[in-house]
């Protein structure tokens, strides 16, 4: 038996060795394939191409400048700036702004959805939003704050770590336009923010968030380029993982929510429209009949007096 192993490791090993000569062999054949038939590239014409490929960088670029230049032209185009960071705001932490702005926001929603009941009908109520609720949309307004970070800054700024005061105000200004386009795109106003200090507070946290991470994973770069870890530091490290996840999973799940959450109010709102029409309709339907009724009532009343009228 040990005979038969023997043989067939031999016969693996010389395998392998044939497949090896034969991929170089391979290899071989294919540089000078190359070398025979590739087309001859003369200097003057890998000039002419890098001339053609900065000049067509330098058009887009020229492009993107002026079309944010047209956007940031007329800052208050999406809507008047109403809402300052005075009053009820002074005092409050960035959550707590956040929640204000977004209370005054629904129920400024709610007004405009009051206009449109008619006349005599009964207005719907303002309900408040939840803890849950302003969760949800403070979570939604931060992920699009890393969106247009992660999309679109990093792309203009690629240095990892960045401060927000350092990018030129008038890029700035784009970036936070850009987020409350966005923003409203997903029903949340905050372009009614004076001086655009939402849209500002979320980009500079998500600067810091994104500068302390980046500060983060250096260090453990740097343990990890010391003495090898030891065995109370790993389990850390998975744990920190672990979290990572968790937190990615949770933003995913609250975004679904926020979404679905939006899609379903929308259409509640459809079906009470509905409803109200056919209450509407009910009535009117209501009103005909007993019209009938009262005319046919007033036929038989006609019908009785004549008849009396003929026997006397």
């Amino acid at each position: 038996m040990s005979d038969i192993n023997t043989t067939l490791l031999n016969s693996i090993q010389k395998i392998e060795v044939d497949l090896a000569e034969i991929k170089q062999a391979l290899r071989e054949l294919q540089r000078q394939f190359s070398n025979q038939f590739a087309p001859a590239v003369s200097a003057e014409d890998l000039t002419t191409m890098q001339q053609s490929i900065i000049e067509q960088s330098s058009l887009e670029c020229i492009a993107e400048s002026v079309k944010r230049a047209q956007l940031t032209e007329y800052p208050d185009q999406l809507g008047k700036r109403v809402i300052n960071t005075g009053g009820e705001f002074k005092g409050k932490n960035e959550a707590q702004k956040y929640n204000l702005l977004l209370q005054i926001l629904h129920e400024q929603d709610w007004k405009a959805r009051c206009k449109e009941v008619p006349q005599g009908q009964p207005l719907p109520p303002l309900v408040p939003l939840s803890d849950h609720d302003l969760t949800v949309k403070r979570l939604h307004l931060k992920t699009l704050g890393h969106m247009v970070k992660h999309d679109i800054i990093d792309k203009d700024y690629p240095t990892a770590s960045k401060e927000w005061k350092n990018i030129p105000e008038k890029n700035r200004e784009y970036y936070m336009m850009h987020l409350e386009r966005l923003a409203k795109n997903g029903g949340l106003h905050i372009h009614q923010c004076k001086r655009m200090w939402c849209a500002r507070s979320l980009l500079r946290e998500s600067f810091k968030s994104d500068n302390q991470t980046h500060k983060r994973r250096m260090a453990e770069k740097n343990k990890t380029q010391s003495p090898p870890l030891t065995a109370s530091v790993e389990p850390a490290r998975k744990r920190s993982r672990r979290s990572n996840i968790f937190v990615l999973i949770y933003y995913t799940w609250e975004s679904f929510y926020y979404i679905v959450n939006a899609y379903f109010t929308e259409q509640v709102s459809i079906l009470y429209k509905e409803i109200d029409h056919s209450v509407k309709a009910a009535k009117k339907k209501q009103e005909v009949v007993l019209e009938l009724k009262a005319i046919e009532q007033k036929k038989e009343f006609a019908d009785t007096i004549t008849s009396f009228c003929r026997v006397a």
